[in-house]
């Protein structure tokens, strides 16, 4: 797990920050749920006109829930596919945050098994890379983000790109942080390349833990 965004912590330390995060992650959607029941229960019994748009609020606090639970971490003994896991979150994340604002996510995945840890540590990174290429890339307008998954020998290749007009360095901040942060616990490397017709972010990670 994550302390400051810098090394991981120790092995002793990992079962209690687990714990902590579940902990603190269900209660953050039991919260979204409590707000979809009472915009749900307003859309039922407000006036026609009000109706709709409390109809779609819900459905979007329904939506950004589910994105929510797809960073949660995967709870298997054994190997799971890397490639259905980022894939799952990349629907997820569209649906929440990116159809209604005209941009389209889609994806080519390898099939991908590996530790269920590290399926979650590459879901965050992929999680980040999407929205700041919304956000930075497409500046939330109209436009395509495209993630690739794919197999090279013992090694993974993790690619994000935009169509959108960014043309500087990453600024330091703390999605950036969180994104080297993550890759350097899975023994990797990220690279970024920004021109007027795009960005792209490149991961390369191990399949086996370093």
């Amino acid at each position: 797990m994550l302390t400051g965004f810098a090394n991981p912590s120790p092995a002793s330390d990992q079962p209690l920050a687990s714990h902590l995060f579940e902990e603190i992650s269900h209660r953050v959607i039991n919260e979204y749920s409590e707000a979809i029941a009472i915009l749900s229960l307003a859309a039922s019994r407000g006036e026609a006109t009000a109706a709709p748009a409390l109809r779609r609020a819900a459905d979007r606090l329904h939506a950004m829930a589910e994105a929510h639970r797809s960073l949660l971490v995967p709870i298997a003994e054994e190997n799971i596919d890397l490639g259905h896991h980022v894939g799952k979150l990349c629907s997820s994340l569209s649906r929440a945050y990116l159809s209604e604002r005209g941009i389209q996510l889609t994806v080519a995945m390898d099939e991908i098994p590996l530790e269920a840890a590290r399926c979650w540590r590459v879901g965050l990174i992929v999680s980040e890379l999407v929205r700041n290429a919304a956000r930075r890339g497409l500046k939330d307008r109209q436009g395509s983000i495209r993630v690739t998954l794919n197999r090279s020998g013992s090694s993974a290749w993790c690619v994000v790109c935009d169509d959108g007009c960014a043309a500087s360095d990453p600024p330091e901040g703390h999605e950036w942080r969180l994104i080297r942060a993550l890759t350097a616990e899975l023994g990797g490397s990220v690279q970024w390349k920004f021109t007027p017709c795009g960005s792209v972010a490149g991961v390369r990670f191990p399949l086996i833990t370093p």
